[in-house]
């Protein structure tokens, strides 16, 4: 069997963390500095500077320009398999939240939303894909603040025939899926996500104030109600060291 060999950057990133974890350093505290830390270590310090940016990299420390670096504050982890608000869990976590509207319009449905919805019929006959090409759409994109930083660009697609006479005011700064339930009448039951790294492009990256290729996560999802019906595509654009995503459901 072959070994795995781990660098003194890894296994000095894993004391730090460590470290982190049994509360010797806080959320928002500064770390030592990359001498301090050299010499604690007896290393270089590029091992320290390597060391760190691993913990950067998994969004747990933060560099902070002419300053040094600080336990990061810790990742809203929401349940990919419900629809709870994320206003609510965002507020359960002891932070405050709001949603800024960033468009609204009516359009086509997209094309990729089409054949998705075809694929997840054709696996799961609890769901029907009775939709044509001349669908029309609420296109809504919305930019989410945590504590006053946008932490996610999310951008959704609700089908007008199930939603008449949708305002901007029903989406802005709201929970959408209550809304839905409230207003509709709509209960989603049934979701189909995906999640994967990508590099955020310049609109994204203005938005999310970073810089651009930056990677990012991307999580994208068709979501079906009680009775079966296509309700929405989303396509969200979220930074990966405020957020991360978990599932409680298991396969048998």
């Amino acid at each position: 069997m072959r070994k795995t060999i781990l660098t003194k950057d890894v296994l000095i990133s894993r004391e730090i963390e460590y470290m982190i974890e049994t509360g010797m350093f806080g959320e928002g505290d500064k770390l030592p500095s990359e001498r301090l830390l050299a010499d604690q270590f007896d290393v270089q310090r590029g091992t320290i500077r390597n060391a760190l940016q691993l913990l950067i990299d998994r969004g747990l420390i933060e560099a902070r320009d002419r300053s040094g670096y600080y336990v990061a504050a810790s990742r809203i982890r929401f349940d990919k398999d419900q629809y709870n608000s994320r206003r609510n869990i965002i507020k359960q976590s002891g932070k405050k939240a709001f949603v800024k509207l960033l468009s609204f319009e009516k359009t086509i449905i997209p094309e990729k939303v089409l054949e998705k919805a075809e694929e997840m019929s054709a696996e799961d006959n609890s769901v029907r894909s009775e939709l044509s090409p001349d669908v029309h759409v609420y296109r809504i994109m919305r930019l989410r603040f945590v504590d006053g930083e946008p932490i996610a660009i999310e951008r959704t697609n609700i089908q007008c025939d199930l939603t008449p006479d949708l305002k901007e005011e029903d989406v802005h700064d709201r929970s959408i899926y209550k809304m839905l339930n409230d207003k509709y009448g709509i209960k989603m039951k049934r979701a189909y996500t995906r999640i994967t790294a990508v590099y955020a492009n310049g609109l994204e990256s203005e938005l999310l104030n970073i810089d651009m290729k930056k990677p990012v996560m991307r999580y994208e999802g068709i979501v079906f109600d009680s009775e079966g019906r296509l309700i929405e595509y989303y396509d969200d654009i979220l930074l990966k060291e405020k957020v991360e995503f978990f599932s409680n459901e298991v396969d048998i």
